[in-house]
């Protein structure tokens, strides 16, 4: 579930990995969030999602 404080959850499906891409960040704001989103800087053609450590695991 996700969504804004204070607001009803909002649910979303998950997917299965496929790709992996590189992104660019701001800095986090209240609440753990970023405070604009994410932009993808390249495809990583040379990294499989199987290869990737899962944050907090």
């Amino acid at each position: 579930m996700g969504g804004l404080p204070g607001s009803p959850p909002v649910a979303f499906p998950t997917v299965k990995p496929e790709v992996v891409v590189e992104i660019e960040t701001d800095e986090r704001a209240e609440f753990a969030r970023y405070r604009h989103r994410p932009k993808v800087k390249r495809v990583r053609g040379d990294l499989s999602p199987e290869r990737l450590v899962r944050a907090g695991r």
